[in-house]
């Protein structure tokens, strides 16, 4: 990309642009890689494990599996490990490592720079204000056909670890409103990149309801 073609776009100073975003860096090397493959992004919703194990029946063994936040401790599988509080991914990434299992090979995603850190999306615009939807962002660059949003609901439904729902936040939208923002995002670059859109799909909650299902 040139700077002047950058520049037009308002995206001055990139070096890619790829389905709708602009950054730079090392990322765009992700661009398009995952064409023609389904991957499943799983947040920490309640049900996370029940509907990532529904959702390889449906799509089988070829799924690429996004981890975001601390749900990635816990997959039986995991291709990519995203979070937006990259200063914590590597003490999620020394939990997981303590547990045997087969040698993988995982690749880590942030906004900031650190040694685990594979790729810092940091210059990503715009950038999902959630995790879990910041790992959908991810997956819609790399090129993937269909995104299976598990544990992702974008409501009150509490998290995998919570005994109650926390009263201070709700994926996105909370009866005090704090979280009204980051649905609003979603529904705007929704609205914007409906192409995007077209390739999402939830297992639960809002977000089923706003994509539709699996």
């Amino acid at each position: 990309m040139t700077n002047r073609t950058a520049e037009s776009m308002g995206t001055y100073g990139s070096t890619w642009e790829a389905a709708g975003y602009a950054g730079a860096g090392s990322v765009g090397s992700l661009i398009n890689t995952l064409q023609g493959r389904p991957s499943i992004v799983c947040g920490s919703g309640e049900t996370v494990f029940y509907e990532l194990e529904d959702a390889l029946k449906k799509l089988g063994g070829d799924a690429v599996i996004f981890g975001v936040n601390d749900v990635g401790m816990f997959l039986p599988k995991l291709d990519h490990w995203v979070s937006l509080h990259s200063v914590n991914l590597g003490t999620w990434k020394n939990v997981r490592w303590m547990h045997a299992r087969p040698r993988e090979a995982t690749l880590y995603h942030g906004i900031d720079d650190h040694a685990y850190i594979d790729y810092n999306w940091g210059s990503l615009r715009p950038l999902f204000s959630l995790s879990g939807y910041f790992a959908m962002q991810i997956a819609h660059i790399m090129g993937s056909n269909l995104i299976v949003l598990c544990g992702c609901p974008g409501d009150n439904s509490k998290r995998f670890f919570d005994a109650t729902p926390r009263s201070d936040f709700a994926y996105g939208a909370d009866a005090t409103g704090s979280g009204n923002g980051v649905r609003k995002q979603l529904e705007h670059e929704m609205a914007r990149l409906p192409g995007f859109k077209a390739r999402v799909r939830s297992m639960s909650g809002w977000t089923r309801k706003f994509f539709g299902g699996l």
